[in-house]
């Protein structure tokens, strides 16, 4: 009997690379909270180079689990959950975000996410955590 496919941990950038239906974990910081489709807006500009990615999340699956503190702007939180549309759009950042990007061409990349957990990255140290993570895709490209 199989169990559930594992998630692939990637940085919140490596999302458009991906396919709808692949399941991931990746790391975010809240933009923005809209509570009339359950969806956090995350961001995690690694590596900074432009356009800038955003994550738009939806919960609604595991709203009863999510503290109000994992809504709140500038927390970071753990996502495991599955890429939900096909092609990701390119577009002229607009107010659906509580901060604006600083790039030049005011463009970023917007994916979508189904959340089947979330929990809180508490005290983070996010540039070790980039390290890490940079390391580990490292290590998989020399292994895989």
């Amino acid at each position: 009997m199989a169990g559930p496919l594992p998630s692939r941990l990637v940085f919140l950038s490596d999302l458009v690379g991906l396919k709808q239906g692949e399941k991931v974990r990746f790391l975010g910081c809240v933009d923005d909270y809209t509570v009339s489709s359950a969806t956090l807006t995350l961001k995690h500009q690694h590596p900074s180079s432009p356009p800038p990615t955003v994550a738009h999340v939806n919960i609604e699956h595991v709203l009863e689990s999510v503290k109000s503190t994992e809504l709140e702007v500038g927390a970071w939180v753990n996502i495991i959950g599955t890429i939900t549309t096909g092609p990701v759009t390119l577009s002229a950042s607009g107010p659906q975000s509580r901060r604006q990007t600083n790039q030049a061409s005011g463009m970023v990349r917007r994916v979508h996410v189904q959340a089947l957990v979330l929990w809180s990255a508490g005290s983070l140290k996010v540039d070790a955590y980039e390290k890490a993570l940079e390391q580990r895709k490292v290590t998989e490209t020399y292994i895989g």
